[in-house]
C-alpha cells in the first residue's frame, strides 16, 4: 500500500482502491470515497428524475462528510498559498464518477475501444491533478475553499 500523503490525505491509488471496494484503516474519507463510487454506479443505471435527486442529495452528504474530514484532520496554510477552486471532496466526487465511466466503458465498449481510451485518460488525468493537490495543500502552497 503506498503512504498517504503528510500522514493524512491519501494518495490516489489508495482512493481508487477504494473505489473498487478496498478498505484502509476504516478512514472516514476512504468510506465516502467508496460510497461516492457506489453512488454513481447507481445514478448511471437509472432514469427516474426523483430517485436521481436522492441520490444527488447522498453525494452531496459524501462530499460535506469528506470535507468535514480534511477540515478536523488537515491544517490549512493560509499566508501565501493560493486559493483552489473547489473542495477535496469534490474533487473526489468527480474521480469517483471518472472511474465509473471508464469502468463501465470497458463493458460497454471494450478494453480497446477509442471511447474506453478516454474515459481512461480522463480518469488518470483526474489522478494526477488529484496528486498534485494533495502535495501543494499539505507543502502548504494551497488551501481548500471553507465549508
Amino acid at each position: 500500500m503506498t503512504m498517504s500523503i503528510a500522514g493524512v490525505l491519501p494518495t490516489a491509488p489508495q482512493l481508487l482502491c477504494a473505489f473498487q471496494g478496498r478498505r484502509f484503516d476504516d478512514q472516514v474519507l476512504l468510506r465516502s470515497a467508496r460510497a461516492l463510487a457506489e453512488v454513481h454506479t447507481r445514478r448511471v443505471q437509472l432514469r427516474d428524475p426523483i430517485v436521481t435527486a436522492e441520490i444527488d442529495c447522498r453525494r452531496s452528504e459524501l462530499v460535506d462528510d469528506i470535507n468535514g474530514w480534511v477540515e478536523r484532520a488537515m491544517p490549512q496554510h493560509r499566508n501565501g498559498a493560493s486559493l483552489h477552486t473547489e473542495s477535496l471532496g469534490a474533487v473526489i466526487d468527480r474521480m469517483a464518477r471518472s472511474w465509473v465511466d471508464a469502468n463501465q466503458a470497458i463493458d460497454r465498449e471494450g478494453a480497446r475501444s477509442d471511447a474506453t481510451h478516454k474515459h481512461w485518460y480522463h480518469l488518470a488525468e483526474l489522478v494526477d491533478g488529484y496528486t498534485d493537490l494533495v502535495i501543494d495543500v499539505a507543502g502548504g502552497r494551497r488551501r481548500l475553499p471553507e465549508q
